[in-house]
């Protein structure tokens, strides 16, 4: 709320904003997340990771059809309602939430999912929109593309790193240590400050329900494909399925329609299901969390 006053009260500027997010994504939550995986206990957070994400595609699959059907809508318009339905906003929310419930054991295990959520579902949408728009994808090209973009995000390199840094068997050394808890300690507040910032205006009538329909498949079929894969299916239990069922509950990241305004006529569908869905989380999330703890 603080955050989307900012900018009509007066208390930041426009160039402001973009400062305080450049610190959170540059240089705060980078510090948070490489300290949290690097000191955390052994984890099976590839198990955590391949639930998640098969429940992701699984809802991505249904939520094509369903765009298909219902909306009438063509191959890159569902790519995009798919991942709208699918994509979550696991570092400007989640990482606040999950590291304030369950702590860096917490943390550990959202580590793995962020680590692979926009390098599997960011390409496969991007790859099903050119495909309907062009309708020959340049595979090779989107491969290097994506690579690049990783290669260049703060977020995912600390995670890398510090993976890379937990298998060679290194230990944080305690004035590193304290170091990265001196500049990770502002990231949750100011990433959820930023994420009001940022949120859209209310939707016109015509995209408000697709964007109810997306919202619905994310903030409550995700989660309950999760619970049946990752817990009757895969057998995860306690923080890691805890981890898992929050993350899904997530509402839709910005960076999904970032993807959707690069073709016209598809942002804005897109833009209205990051509101809807996040306005709509305080209640789901709220009781969400209320039953895990």
């Amino acid at each position: 709320m603080l955050g989307k006053a900012a900018l009509p009260l007066g208390l930041l500027d426009a160039p402001g904003l973009r400062g305080v997010n450049e610190v959170v994504f540059r240089l705060a939550m980078p510090a948070l997340l490489f300290d949290s995986v690097a000191e955390a206990d052994a984890m099976h957070v590839l198990d955590v990771a391949a639930a998640y994400f098969a429940a992701c595609l699984i809802l991505y699959a249904l939520a094509m059809l369903l765009a298909s059907r219902l909306l009438g809508a063509g191959v890159s318009h569902a790519a995009v309602f798919a991942l709208n339905a699918t994509y979550g906003n696991t570092v400007m929310l989640g990482i606040p939430l999950v590291g304030a419930l369950f702590g860096v054991a917490g943390l550990g295990y959202l580590m793995a999912i962020i680590a692979f959520h926009s390098a599997l579902l960011l390409p496969l949408a991007s790859l099903l929109i050119e495909a309907g728009s062009q309708g020959r994808p340049s595979l090779p090209r989107l491969v290097r593309a994506t690579l690049a973009g990783m290669l260049r995000n703060p977020v995912i390199l600390s995670i890398l790193l510090a993976f890379a840094w937990r298998g060679a068997g290194l230990g944080v050394p305690g004035p590193l240590h304290a170091l990265l808890g001196m500049l990770g300690a502002p990231a949750a507040p100011l990433a959820l400050f930023c994420l009001g910032a940022s949120l859209p205006g209310l939707p016109g009538p015509a995209t408000l329900a697709e964007a109810l329909m997306a919202a619905t498949l994310k903030l409550a079929v995700l989660p309950a494909l999760v619970f049946v894969i990752a817990g009757w299916l895969g057998g995860l239990h306690g923080v890691a399925l805890s981890v898992a069922l929050l993350t899904a509950g997530m509402p839709t990241g910005a960076n999904a329609f970032l993807i959707a305004r690069r073709s016209a006529g598809l942002g804005d569908g897109a833009a209205s299901t990051v509101l809807i869905s996040t306005l709509l989380s305080v209640g789901t999330l709220g009781t969400l969390m209320w039953w895990l703890r």
